[in-house]
């Protein structure tokens, strides 16, 4: 419970952002300083979203609100931490050695402050995610392993590999991001906020809670929004209880701006099957939808309008993706397209000097850049791309000057195809687009995605696929299962489609 709170619950759709801005901008308009405003979120998405409409509603910059941040930013920053402070994949591997175990996968960069986060995978992948719930869950390692009950797993292994990290992070000063939360509890000075917002609060952690209470203890007044219905991390050692009851002030909003009446009827269907969860009742918007089931994809209209397919796991995601690339649509999958817009840019440059057309120099930088230049199949020489510089930035240069001074080694006689090593699959995949009559430049239509990734998201159609798998299915926790599902359907704000599975493990919609 925080004391001097308010909870409000957002069901899909019913504006639950607009709400917090109009509070924000309340604040701003009595006076509150940006920088007196904290929010504190569980993932970067909701902080951008939040940032984003901020600065376009005040004509604010990013800067004026330096306590819009995710716990694990808050932690990095409040404990004055550099990315050479932070564990990384080289770092696991270390100890992987020491242990026995493998430690696979690759550094990313955050886009909060240009950390550097390993991706793990390999063998000892899922003792890691076992210590790092437990954490979260600030309950005892032997607990954690005793409910997890995997038993391909063994307790003195993962004792071991516990006992490994910690020494190593001591020897050599190093955080993991739980790090970041734990010590910002432990000895962080947080700042002095008249409002602090802790959105998609139902997505907390244990741990997270105890950093939002912190937060919470220097702030005037502090407003907690989510909905506990789309609680869909309970993986990650979420307990939605904590959310449920973190204030005796309670607001739900109540009128959906999203979903229509047949979607609306559909998706109450699935919540009431939630056990665990707080009551409420919001309403649909004016318009009727549609809902349709359906057995094939083709059954689909999916060649005009805009789309998002939706699946339980990656695995079903990829088989859609495979589906769509068989029969020549352009789609995305985590907003990368199904075709490299850089690859269609080059096809048509090369095209264009082939036609005796002359490019300007940014166009010809880039084919270069995808061109090979070494071997017998070297189609510019190395290092040409630097003899462009020399080139006014307004210049236009054709193919018999880029082959006379520019070092490219190849003409008009070579197909784009050939010099840009396309691949024979691409070749009939760009192909069945422009059958299509879709513009290979344009941003993808149809976007795939599981349901946990389009939390938040929402588009004029969409398909929700019903397969799932036996973990799910014959999981304890079928709350989980619900609000998956809860999720996806309520992505639609005009058509549903319920795709229907032949998987032994499907869910009922």
């Amino acid at each position: 419970m925080i004391p001097n709170s308010k909870l409000i619950l957002g069901p899909p759709g019913c504006g639950k952002t607009y709400r917090l801005i109009q509070e924000i901008k309340a604040a701003l308009e009595l006076g509150t300083h940006p920088s007196r405003i904290g929010v504190i979120s569980f993932t970067r998405k909701a902080i951008e979203e939040m940032v984003t409409r901020s600065c376009a509603e005040f004509s604010l910059e990013p800067s004026d609100f330096p306590f819009m941040r995710t716990s694990h930013s808050f932690g990095y920053n409040g404990l004055g931490l550099q990315s050479q402070d932070v564990m990384q994949m080289a770092d696991y591997k270390v100890i992987g050695e020491a242990v026995g175990l493998d430690f696979e996968g690759e550094d990313k960069t955050s886009i909060d402050d240009g950390i550097t986060l390993p991706t793990i995978g390999g063998s000892g992948a899922q003792y890691l995610q076992m210590i790092i719930r437990s954490r979260y869950r600030m309950i005892s390692l032997n607990k954690e392993f005793n409910q997890t009950a995997d038993r391909n797993l063994h307790s003195f292994k993962l004792t071991q590999v516990a006992k490994q990290i910690d020494e190593y992070k001591s020897k050599l000063n190093k955080y993991d991001f739980v790090d970041m939360i734990e010590k910002y509890i432990e000895i962080g000075e947080p700042p002095h906020l008249d409002y602090l917002f802790i959105d998609e609060a139902q997505d907390f952690t244990p741990l997270q809670w105890k950093m939002a209470e912190k937060l919470a203890e220097f702030s005037d007044k502090t407003i907690i929004a989510g909905d506990d219905d789309q609680a869909v991390h309970r993986w990650t050692g979420v307990d939605v209880k904590l959310f449920v009851d973190s204030s005796t002030d309670v607001e739900v909003l109540t009128q959906s701006y999203r979903i229509p009446h047949d979607v609306h009827r559909l998706a109450r269907g699935i919540v009431q099957r939630i056990k665990d969860r707080a009551s409420k009742t919001f309403l649909p918007r004016e318009e009727t939808g549609e809902v349709e089931y359906v057995q094939h994809m083709d059954s689909i209209p999916f060649t005009e309008g805009s789309w998002t397919v939706m699946a339980r796991t990656n695995t079903y995601v990829r088989e859609l993706a495979k589906w769509f690339s068989n029969t020549g649509f352009k789609y995305s999958v985590k907003g990368r397209p199904s075709i490299s817009e850089k690859l269609v840019e080059n096809i048509m440059a090369w095209d264009e000097l082939c036609q005796d057309k002359k490019l300007g120099v940014d166009r010809i930088k880039k084919l270069y850049s995808g061109l090979p230049k070494q071997g017998k199949d070297a189609v510019v020489k190395r290092g040409a791309t630097k003899l462009l510089d020399a080139l006014a930035p307004d210049a236009e240069v054709g193919m018999d000057t880029l082959m006379a001074d520019y070092g490219l080694l190849r003409g008009a006689n070579y197909a784009a195809y050939d010099v840009l090593k396309v691949s024979e699959s691409m070749r009939r995949y760009i192909a069945a687009i422009e059958r299509r009559g879709e513009d290979l430049l344009s941003p993808p239509r149809i976007k795939i995605s599981t349901f946990h990734a389009m939390k938040g998201g929402e588009d004029d159609n969409c398909v929700v696929y019903t397969a799932s798998t036996k973990a799910c299915v014959e999981s304890k926790h079928q709350d989980d299962e619900h609000r998956a599902f809860y999720v996806g359907v309520t992505r639609a704000r005009h058509r549903l489609y319920i795709l229907q599975s032949n998987n032994n493990y499907r869910y009922t919609i």
